[in-house]
Parts: structure tokens; C-alpha cells; sequence
């Protein structure tokens, strides 16, 4: 049985993480738009809820991608 979660809009966390995700947006390669916009059409669809591991996977990559290297090489 595969797990499912949700997101909750509790202090509008969802609208917080797609407003994220429409700004790493105007800032991403054209390699990593596709995957953006797609992982945006999915949350929106599904309004946050039933979100697959793979898709809270693909929220914590995308997010990584923006942080600055220089935090990344902290140890």
C-alpha cells in the first residue's frame, strides 16, 4: 500500500509553497522549468492532498536547487 499525505493550508502553507515554486520558477534553467511547472499543475490539482512521496521528493529537490552553495558546504 503506497502512502499518501497532504499539505496542509493551515496558515496557508500551500499557497505559501506554490508562490515559492512560481518564484524558483522566473529563476530556473529550462531543464528544471518542466519539472517545476509540472510538480505546480500537480499540487494545484490535487489541492494539496494525496501528494505521493515521490512529489514531497521532487518539492525537497526543487527547493534544494535554490539554496546557495556556500549553506550547502556548511558541515
Amino acid at each position: 500500500m503506497e502512502s499518501t499525505y497532504y499539505i496542509t493550508n493551515k496558515n496557508n502553507q500551500l499557497l505559501e509553497l506554490i508562490n515559492t515554486i512560481d518564484y524558483m520558477a522566473t529563476e530556473a534553467t529550462v531543464e528544471e522549468l518542466d519539472c517545476i511547472v509540472r510538480l505546480k499543475e500537480e499540487l494545484i490539482a490535487k489541492d494539496g492532498i494525496h501528494v505521493s512521496p515521490e512529489q514531497y521528493n521532487s518539492i525537497i529537490s526543487i527547493l534544494l536547487k535554490f539554496v546557495p552553495t556556500y549553506i550547502k558546504e556548511v558541515s
